[in-house]
C-alpha cells in the first residue's frame, strides 16, 4: 500500500491530477483495516483533505470547463466519500465516530448533480460514479444506514428506479448511440442481490441450506477477528474475537433476504452487519447478539491447515497445479487434481525457523538438487503459507512423493509442524535425514526466484541471489 499524498492544485497539471485521482482509486480498492498503520495514515490524509465546501476536490476551483470539473472536483469527492463509506460499514464504533460527520458532509456534496457526467457523457458519468460507490458497499450502506444522509439515500433509490426502467424498456443507448446495456444490467444485478457469508446451518449439506436454493455459491471464504461458540446442537454463533472463521460466500437474491433474516432472528438473536471476507469482498455476516458466557468456544475449523512451501511451490502458479491438476509451463510431470480443487483461501509470506538446502537428485529438474529443510538445528528460510483443507494438504504431500503418502523412501517423508497461525496448524514436508548436497539446475533456481519476487517485493535481486547462494552447500 502506497503512501497517499493529496494537494489542491491552483494551476492545471494533467499528469499530477491524474496521479492523485488514480492513487485515490487504488486506495478505495484496498481492504479497510483500521489496525493497519499505513491504511489509517491514508484515511487521515483524506479526512484532513476535505474542503470547507465539504468536497474532496483536487483542483482548487469549480471555475474550469465542465468535463474537467467532473474529473477533478466531483469524481474525487465520490471516491473519497466511497472510501469513508466502506470504512464506516466495516469499522468499529471508534472509527465510525471519527468519520461519521465528514462522511455525512461528503455525501451531501455528492448530491449536487445526481452523479451525472458532463454534457453528452451524462449517463456514462453516472454509471462510472455508481461503480465508484459500489466498491465502497453502496447497497449495504443504503440498507443499514439509510438515514445517515437521507438526501443521498433518496438520490440513489431514484437512480435505481431509473435504471430498472431503462432495462424494462430495453433503452440502453447513450446520446451518441453508444451501447450501455452491459453496464446497466450489471448495476441492476448488483442492487438486486446481496452477498452473505454463512458459517453454520446455512452451509452446503447443513439443515438450513435450502434457504439458499436460489442463491449462487461464490466459494469458500473466511473472515478474521471473530470467535465461534456452540449455542447447542451445532448451532454456532460468532462474536468479535481473535480467530479466523471459515465458511461460504453466497450471492443471495433480495427477495430471499427477509426469510434468512427471520431464520437468524435478525435484530434480536443475531445482528446483520458488514464484514470484509477473503479477497476483499464486502458481505453480510450474522453476529450473535446474546451473552456467550458459559457457552463452549469452538476451535478453528480443524479441516484447514497452512501448507508451508519453501521451494518451487512458493510460486503460486506452480502450486496450483497440485490443487487444480495439470503441468507447470509445459513440464511432462502431470499433477492429478485434488478431489476438492478449491484454490487456497489465503497465502502469506512467512519465516521458517530452519535452513533450506538443495539436495537429492530430482528427475523432474534435470537430475539436480531440490529444496529440503535442515531440521537438525535452528536457522532461517523463506516460506509461503497456503490456507488449504487438510485433505488438500494430504494430496499435496502425496504428490511430492510420487503419489504415495509420506513415511518411507528418500523424499519428503516427514510432516513437520511449524506451530500455529491464526488458530490453524502450519505444516510442511521435508526429510529429517539430511540428503547429499546437490546444486539445483538453472530452471529450478529461476522458479524459486519468481516465487520469492511474487511474495517478497521488498527484496532486491541481490538479496534474492544472496539468499539462494546461502542455500547451496559444498
Amino acid at each position: 500500500m502506497n503512501n497517499l499524498k493529496l494537494t489542491k492544485l491552483n494551476t492545471p497539471n494533467g499528469k499530477k491530477l491524474h496521479e492523485m485521482k488514480s492513487a485515490l482509486k487504488d486506495f478505495l480498492n484496498e481492504e479497510a483495516d483500521s489496525k493497519n498503520t499505513q491504511w489509517m495514515e491514508n484515511l487521515n490524509t483524506i479526512l484532513d483533505f476535505q474542503d470547507d465546501d465539504n468536497s474532496f476536490k483536487i483542483f482548487s476551483t469549480y471555475k474550469i470547463p465542465s468535463d474537467a470539473r467532473v474529473f477533478y472536483c466531483h469524481e474525487p469527492t465520490y471516491i473519497c466519500s466511497s472510501i469513508l463509506m466502506k470504512a464506516y460499514l466495516t469499522g468499529d464504533s471508534k472509527l465510525k465516530e471519527k468519520i461519521e460527520t465528514p462522511l455525512i458532509h461528503g455525501l451531501e456534496r455528492c448530491c449536487c448533480r445526481n452523479l451525472t457526467g458532463h454534457g453528452y457523457d451524462s449517463l456514462q458519468g453516472q454509471i462510472e460514479a455508481l461503480n465508484i460507490f459500489m466498491k465502497g458497499g453502496l447497497r449495504e450502506f443504503i440498507d443499514l444506514h439509510p438515514n445517515l444522509n437521507s438526501k443521498f439515500t433518496e438520490m440513489i433509490l431514484n437512480i435505481m428506479i431509473e435504471f430498472e426502467a431503462l432495462e424494462r424498456e430495453e433503452d440502453f443507448k447513450g446520446p451518441w448511440g453508444e451501447d450501455y446495456k452491459k453496464e446497466i444490467l450489471e448495476i441492476n444485478k448488483y442492487f438486486n442481490a446481496r452477498k452473505v457469508f454463512v458459517y453454520g446451518t446455512l452451509m452446503t449439506g447443513e439443515s438450513n441450506h435450502h434457504y439458499l436454493e436460489e442463491s449462487t455459491c461464490l466459494g469458500k471464504a473466511a473472515i478474521e477477528g471473530y470467535d465461534m461458540y456452540d449455542v447447542g446442537g451445532w448451532y454456532p454463533a460468532i462474536i468479535p474475537g481473535n480467530a479466523r472463521i471459515i465458511g461460504e460466500l453466497y450471492e443471495v437474491p433480495n427477495e430471499d433476504m427477509p426469510s434468512i433474516d427471520m431464520l437468524e432472528g435478525e435484530g434480536s438473536l443475531y445482528i446483520r452487519k458488514c464484514e470484509i471476507t477473503t479477497g476483499n469482498e464486502l458481505a453480510y455476516i450474522y453476529e450473535y447478539a446474546q451473552d456467550t458466557e458459559g457457552l463452549e468456544k469452538i476451535d478453528s475449523w480443524k479441516e484447514y491447515v497452512w501448507y508451508v512451501s519453501y521451494g518451487s511451490n512458493m510460486l503460486e502458479e506452480r502450486f496450483l497445479c497440485y490443487i487444480e491438476g495439470g503441468c507447470f509451463e509445459g513440464s511432462s510431470s502431470y499433477r492429478d487434481p485434488c478431489e476438492d480443487p478449491t484454490r487456497p483461501l489465503e497465502k502469506r509470506a512467512i519465516d521458517i525457523p530452519y535452513d533450506m538446502y538443495f539436495g537429492n537428485y530430482s528427475t523432474s529438474w534435470e537430475g539436480c538438487g531440490v529444496s529440503f529443510l535442515d531440521t537438525t538445528k535452528d536457522g532461517h528460510a523463506l516460506g509461503v503459507a497456503y490456507l488449504i483443507t487438510r485433505e488438500q494438504f494430504e494430496h499435496v504431500a502425496a504428490e511430492e512423493n510420487g503419489g504415495r503418502s509420506p513415511g518411507y523412501g528418500n523424499w519428503y517423508e516427514d510432516i513437520i509442524s511449524l506451530g500455529e497461525m491464526d488458530g490453524f496448524e502450519m505444516l510442511t514436508i521435508s526429510n529429517d535425514e539430511l540428503h547429499p548436497y546437490n546444486e539445483p539446475c538453472e530452471e529450478y533456481l529461476n522458479t524459486l526466484k519468481r516465487g520469492i519476487r511474487e511474495n517478497w517485493s521488498e527484496m532486491s535481486e541481490e538479496d534474492i541471489e544472496n539468499y539462494l547462494d546461502s542455500c547451496i552447500r559444498g
